[in-house]
């Protein structure tokens, strides 16, 4: 292969990965539940600043120069709709969008007529404003109303008059029809969104209903068969009142036994979902304190992209998947004697450092991380790729509720953490400044700078490349 077509060869590898990057990567603006909305929108944008660019072309053949230079203004506009896209503010960006197509319109059946169809587009975009389900009403509301009020104004004053540039008969069908055709391809597409949309939502609903449902069920059995159990035991207790006085010593020696192991077995069951330390004080006390730790290395893990593999992996090989990974995950913090707090959806938190305090947490943690990276490089790296976070710092932790205890922690701590799981990259492990000087000796660490974090500012973050004498990655 000559230089000339290997340059080529990279040059189009190059235009296709930044094509890729731009309609399928989330930036880093932009939440996980705009997502969808945000792919749909930035196609919408980018499609019609191509269209208008062809247009520009159509309408300096056929010498309708006013309409041909605001093609000029539409496309700045849509490639501005795509830049505020990006960077999260989806609602202005919408607005531009959906006046640019509004007034472009209005100036298109004014100038070329109401054969031209043009009108059409404006109802085809009536519904845009409703796909994204956060945004205020009063946006949706007025862009409606400005689709209704273009809609009417073009119907009462312009269907009548005559055009200022008159087409061909043909020109006038090409027109009418690719309108109409471009419309029903909106529909289309906005139905297949909603269609989507509300067929995830209720899988969704439908797989959390049968888990509560599961779940009321399985304590409803266990509520049953524990009173069966205490009535089987006053029922043994009574009968052995009335049996000979030499044998009373032994019974009594089994009731004891018996009420042991259920109390064992109700230890274990409060230990499965609580830390030790805070689960004998819950038995011994009936209640639990809150206690502050001043020194907690809290980590966070999510997978990269899960929105997208969950559409394409049926949703109980997607849930034995996680549940597969989590209880690995599991395993390896169990040896480092780093706690489990909670999994919230795809995203793992655990932290070290309580509630048995120690200074050895942001080693701990981190070993931990390096495992949990490498088990998932060296098994399952083909499609899930992880993102891990760690920051350290003084947290306020203790059980919430009355009923189904969860253990959990609070403090600027865990917002840190999250931050620096959010501006990992897949594969990686982002660390802060506070737990880099406290690891620094035991691990290899890339100095990052300092990257502006939501709602923190810029902050110092460093990726962990592995153990000092040994590389991760």
């Amino acid at each position: 292969m000559s230089a000339g077509n290997l340059l080529i060869d990279n040059a189009v590898m190059r235009l296709a990965t930044r094509i890729y990057r731009h309609f399928d990567t989330i930036p880093p603006a932009v939440k996980i539940e705009s997502y969808r909305f945000y792919i749909i929108s930035n196609i919408a944008y980018t499609l019609a600043w191509s269209i208008h660019a062809a247009w520009f072309g159509v309408f300096f053949y056929l010498g309708v120069y006013a309409l041909m230079w605001f093609q000029l203004i539409s496309i700045g506009c849509h490639v501005t709709a795509i830049v505020l896209n990006r960077s999260g503010r989806h609602e202005a960006a919408m607005i531009i969008g959906m006046l640019e197509v509004i007034a472009h319109q209005v100036l298109a059946v004014y100038l070329l007529g109401w054969g031209s169809g043009f009108q059409f587009i404006i109802v085809a975009i009536v519904l845009f404003p409703f796909l994204k389900h956060d945004s205020g009403w009063l946006v949706k509301a007025f862009l409606s109303l400005a689709c209704v009020s273009s809609y009417l104004y073009l119907e009462i004053n312009v269907k009548t008059q005559p055009p200022v540039y008159t087409l061909s008969h043909t020109a006038e069908l090409v027109f009418n029809y690719s309108n109409i055709i471009l419309c029903f391809m909106f529909m289309a597409t906005w139905g297949s969104f909603l269609t989507i949309a509300v067929r995830r939502t209720e899988s969704i609903l439908l797989e959390r209903n049968n888990a509560v449902f599961a779940a009321e069920k399985a304590m409803e059995q266990a509520e049953l068969q524990r009173q069966l159990d205490v009535k089987e035991r006053d029922m043994e207790i009574y009968r052995l009142r009335n049996v000979e006085l030499k044998n009373s010593n032994d019974e009594i020696m089994r009731r004891n036994i018996i009420i042991e192991e259920e109390k064992k077995r109700s230890e274990a069951l409060l230990l499965n979902i609580l830390p030790e330390e805070t689960a004998m004080e819950l038995l011994r006390e009936g209640f639990t304190r809150s206690r502050r730790y001043d020194l907690v290395t809290v980590m966070f893990t999510d997978f990269v992209g899960f929105t997208h593999i969950a559409e394409t992996l049926k949703a109980e090989e997607l849930v034995l998947r996680v549940d597969k990974y989590f209880r690995a995950f599991d395993e390896i913090i169990q040896q480092y004697g780093v706690e489990k707090i909670k999994t919230i959806g795809d995203a793992y938190m655990c932290a070290g450092g309580l509630p048995t305090i120690n200074k050895t947490n942001p080693v701990d943690v981190l070993s931990a991380a390096i495992d949990m990276m490498r088990y998932m490089d060296e098994e399952h790296g083909h499609l899930f790729k992880i993102r891990v976070g760690m920051h350290t710092g003084p947290v306020v932790a203790g059980v919430v509720g009355k009923h189904k205890f969860q253990y959990d922690i609070w403090g600027d701590a865990v917002n840190i953490a999250a931050r620096m799981e959010q501006n990992s990259i897949p594969g990686r492990i982002n660390i802060s400044g506070a737990t880099f000087e406290l690891v620094k000796n035991h691990f290899n660490c890339e100095y990052r700078g300092k990257i502006a974090a939501k709602h923190k500012g810029d902050m110092e973050m460093y990726f962990v490349n592995g153990k000092t004498g040994g590389m991760i990655i």
